[in-house]
């Protein structure tokens, strides 16, 4: 079989062994693979042989069961995209730097875990992707991992998304380097320590198109000192927090275009919401392990936009209330490993609420949901089901339609494939 010259770009599956002729294309541009396990070796070598494959701009070598970094790669000069995710690369070669064209690297779900300096040499790299995911042994917990961010990372100043640096190492200095990437438009930090928090906020302040920040501490009980900040991006859209905070920022209140926020192992024990519920454009809301306090109130008229909220390892948490007038837009509820007594007050209030989860809540809670379902503020819910999982009972992953608590029936137990079906 052969190709047309004109053809330009090619998705190639499971092996090139009866197809290796096939890619002599003078004018190939974009190559994209989907191997087989036993194929990369024997395809590679085919893929390369031929002097042709030196004029590609795209090469997508995602889920390639490789173990080493294919030397051929680095004669690619004008290659600007190059996908290794997924792969078991461990290291990258210095002869990375031959590529002066790339503008993305993903290095996703790799185990790279340290990248040369030659990379400072690509001074096009727009976008470099390099993190894993890890789970703790005997738990369901995973952590994720980046890589060692070089000292002289400010090179790069064309890169609009970096992800993830580990900041332990060197990290007043790094702080100090990233306000060099004035067109970073997302950004990722991990082991974060507190000391460095001043650098990394007089540089955030200068990262004027930043739509994504996500800050790791490295620790749970370690501080983000966040208080610096005076004049944040205000194009911010999404902005993740996980380490202790003395105090919710206030600079968070004035991001108008916030959409997204995730806050872990906070541990305030001031009222967040305060500070929150009058942003304009929050859509998504998820506090896990962010608040010490025993009360959270949702005054009417606030958040206006919220359709997802998520209250999660809230252990001292005791009560809810949902003010009539308050989460308008409100679609899925979730709680979980909270310490409430009894059914949110005001829940019924929700009239858009399309999803409603309690997982592993305490066995008083389960009798106040019993009671309040078949009170008459919930006989006009718009709710269609709650899902709800309990160890206590050695119950997993059952569904309770509202219906079956006003009756006073048994729980309905659905196929777990329907439920996921219904919550994806």
């Amino acid at each position: 079989m052969s190709w047309p010259e004109k053809v330009r770009r090619i998705s190639v599956h499971n092996t090139l062994q009866n197809a290796h002729h096939s890619l002599v294309v003078p004018k190939l541009r974009s190559l994209f693979m989907c191997w087989g396990m036993d194929s990369v070796n024997e395809s590679s070598k085919l893929i390369f042989s031929s002097g042709h494959s030196r004029l590609l701009n795209v090469l997508d070598m995602q889920d390639a069961s490789l173990k080493k970094f294919p030397k051929q790669v680095s004669s690619l000069f004008l290659l600007k995209y190059l996908n290794l995710r997924n792969t078991k690369l461990k290291n990258i070669p210095s002869s990375i730097r031959n590529l002066g064209f790339l503008e993305t690297l993903d290095l996703k779900k790799t185990h790279v875990s340290k990248l040369p300096v030659d990379i400072l040499e690509l001074k096009r790299l727009r976008h470099l992707l390099v993190y894993h995911y890890e789970k703790e042994p005997n738990s369901n917990t995973h952590f994720k991992y980046g890589f060692k961010a070089m000292k002289r990372i400010g090179c790069l100043q064309s890169l609009q998304k970096l992800c993830f640096i580990e900041s332990h190492q060197h990290g007043n200095h790094i702080m100090e380097e990233l306000g060099r990437l004035r067109q970073l438009r997302r950004l990722g930090i991990i082991k974060f320590r507190t000391r460095d928090g001043k650098a990394l906020c007089s540089s955030i302040e200068k990262l004027k198109n930043l739509r994504a920040f996500s800050v790791t501490a490295e620790h749970k009980n370690e501080i983000i000192d966040m208080q610096h900040l005076t004049c944040p991006p205000q194009f911010l859209q999404r902005l993740y927090l996980r380490g202790r905070l003395e105090k919710l920022p206030n600079w968070i209140s004035s991001l108008q275009g916030l959409v997204k926020l995730c806050l872990r192992w906070s541990r305030l024990t001031g009222d967040p919401l305060f500070t929150l519920h009058r942003l304009p454009n929050l859509v998504h809301l998820e506090f896990i392990q962010a608040f010490d306090g025993e009360s959270l109130v949702f005054v009417a008229g606030g958040f206006q936009r919220l359709k997802f909220l998520g209250l999660n390892k809230l252990e001292r948490l005791k009560r809810v209330v949902v003010e009539k007038g308050a989460l308008p837009c409100l679609e899925k509820l979730i709680v979980g490993y909270c310490g409430l007594q009894q059914v949110p007050s005001g829940i019924e209030n929700l009239t858009m609420l399309k999803l409603l989860v309690f997982q592993k809540m305490p066995s008083n809670f389960i009798s106040s949901l019993h009671l309040f379902c078949g009170e008459d503020n919930w006989k006009d819910s718009h709710i269609p089901e709650v899902y709800f999982t309990d160890s206590e009972y050695g119950i997993t992953d059952d569904v309770y339609s509202l219906e079956s608590f006003r009756k006073g029936q048994n729980f309905l137990r659905l196929d777990a494939g329907i439920k996921r079906q219904k919550h994806e």
